[in-house]
């Protein structure tokens, strides 16, 4: 890791703790600029507010755009959280149960909630027919559904402001593995018999329960990390809401949770990269990274891993914008690990069609072909270079070791 990028590492350590800030490794200013710059493009600038005051950096040209950042951030996140409530009521006058997703309910656990960036508000419904029954509604209520819908697990709306509003009949897109996909619907059934209500911000909203809130924490960092990657905005969720006092029955539920799905590596992987880079407190995860609060792993191996983690999470930017290559992780290094991928993908693409066997060879060659084509053309980048990237990436989620049942 580059000096700016520690540099920022501590900053956001006091940022998301509320720590006061002491540049006691005397950075320099270009290292300062440079943080800054890095942070804005993983949108984590406006929690850095106070803490670059603090250290005394505000009359600078970047210091004053983390100022103009954070007072954008704080007026979004009134306008999303009334949004929230908004479109939940209505669901819900009409017998429609909907549960927020992260946004607001995420915000309200650090320090200074408004400072964490969003942009859109995410909420959970039963199922595919909530979401249908759902849409109409809002389509009453001045909400328009967008042309090209880029997922399957929501159907995305626009607010007559133009805010998109996801609705979620999925917790996260299918993987390839039907036996997690299973697992996961089941799960999603769960959380609603187990969400609560609570205050988030001076608002009582229906949120997800804590072992539910961290599973779908988890699951939306492993969602982008299979793709394009993600930067430093989802890592500090994660820090931020296990530096809390959270009761050992939720921590069992949770783990419980992680371990069944088969992603209890990866749980494991983010969780040390937030106790050596962002200041997690080892003793409230000791029950995820340390099985038996045993400390005597090896930390040498650990420390490496986070550190490979953390160089993936700069370099990805916010959900892997920095580079065109960076655009799926495979579960293996071999050809066989690549003809899954390429197959999930052509799934992914044809969700309907894909389920038709006799048309997978058509279906495969669309696929290729589009591919081909929007690298080529959009996105100005080699099939060559995709693959390498992809094997480079792959490698640190082999010690993952992603969908293996360890419950």
């Amino acid at each position: 890791m580059e000096q700016h990028e520690k540099l920022l590492c501590h900053l956001l350590e006091c940022a998301i703790n509320g720590k006061h800030f002491n540049n006691t490794r005397n950075y320099t200013a270009d290292e300062y600029n440079k943080a800054i710059k890095t942070a804005a493009m993983h949108n984590v600038l406006p929690l850095l507010y106070d803490t670059l005051d603090n250290a005394g950096i505000s009359g600078d040209i970047l210091a004053r755009k983390a100022e103009n950042m954070a007072l954008q951030a704080v007026q979004q996140s009134y306008h999303l959280l009334f949004l929230s409530k908004y479109v939940i009521n209505i669901l819900e006058e009409n017998g429609i149960k909907a549960v927020l997703l992260k946004g607001s309910s995420t915000a309200s656990l650090y320090p200074v909630p408004e400072l964490r960036k969003s942009g859109d508000v995410d909420l959970l419904l039963e199922n595919a027919g909530s979401v249908d029954r759902a849409g109409s509604i809002l389509g009453k209520a001045g909400f328009r559904m967008e042309t090209e819908q880029h997922a399957q697990h929501h159907v995305v709306y626009k607010s007559p402001d133009g805010i998109d509003v996801e609705l979620h009949s999925l917790l996260v897109e299918p993987f390839d593995n039907n036996r997690v996909n299973n697992y996961l619907e089941k799960a999603k059934a769960g959380i609603f018999k187990d969400n609560c209500r609570k205050d988030v911000m001076g608002i009582e909203l229906p949120v997800l329960s804590e072992p539910f809130h961290a599973f779908y924490l988890l699951l939306h960092m492993l969602q982008h990390f299979l793709r394009s990657g993600f930067g430093l905005k989802l890592i500090c969720d994660w820090a931020v809401f296990w530096n809390r006092d959270i009761p050992q029955k939720d921590k069992t539920q949770f783990l419980q949770l992680v371990k069944e799905s088969g992603i209890y590596g990866f749980a494991r992987m983010a969780t040390l990269l937030c106790i050596y880079y962002l200041g997690l407190c080892k003793d409230n995860v000791s029950f995820m990274v340390y099985p038996g609060n045993n400390y005597n792993t090896d930390e040498k191996r650990d420390r490496e891993d986070a550190k490979e983690f953390m160089e993936e999470v700069f370099e990805a930017g916010e959900f892997g914008k920095t580079s065109p290559d960076r655009m799926v992780v495979l579960r293996g290094t071999g050809w066989i690990s690549y003809i899954r991928e390429f197959h999930h993908q052509m799934r992914l693409t044809y969700p309907k069609a894909g389920h038709i066997f006799i048309l997978w060879p058509v279906l495969w060659i669309m696929t290729f072909t589009g591919f081909l084509y929007r690298n080529r053309s959009i996105r100005n980048v080699t099939g060559s270079a995709i693959i390498k990237k992809a094997a480079q990436r792959s490698r640190l989620a082999g010690k993952m070791k992603l969908f293996k049942n360890t419950g």
